[in-house]
């Protein structure tokens, strides 16, 4: 990856919405050399996918420190929740780290059924610096 694709990336992450053309006015590309290296940062697994970012009202950071073996029967558990948007087998403080956006009722279920397999802490957002 050379310095025009990591200007492209980062156009993509601030409006992955823009054109081609817009991108290519901002890195000085054409924009069918734009669309071909997007192409083939898609094709190098560099980009995974185009998405929004929606706003949550509530957000978590919860950490999993584990009391048990059962580590597929949680993985599966944690995955079934929709509000569950990112989950990560981690090293250092923990076993897991989960980032959710449950409101408080749905927060607490949650916490009650993991409860079975371990500890955890959770961490709220006050703000979101970028």
């Amino acid at each position: 990856m050379d310095k025009k694709d990591r200007a492209i990336l980062s156009e993509l992450r601030n409006n992955s919405r823009q054109s081609w053309r817009e991108i290519g006015d901002k890195v000085f590309l054409s924009s069918q050399a734009v669309g071909q290296r997007v192409q083939d940062l898609l094709n190098d697994h560099i980009i995974e996918k185009f998405t929004i970012k929606e706003q949550k009202q509530h957000l978590q950071f919860i950490t999993i420190y584990m009391n048990t073996n059962q580590f597929t029967s949680f993985e599966n558990l944690v995955k079934s929740f929709d509000e569950v948007g990112e989950f990560y087998k981690i090293t250092g403080d923990g076993c897991y780290m989960i980032i959710s956006h449950f409101d408080n009722d749905a927060l607490n279920l949650f916490l009650t059924k993991i409860t079975d397999f371990g500890r955890y802490k959770v961490s709220h957002q006050l703000k979101q610096i970028l």
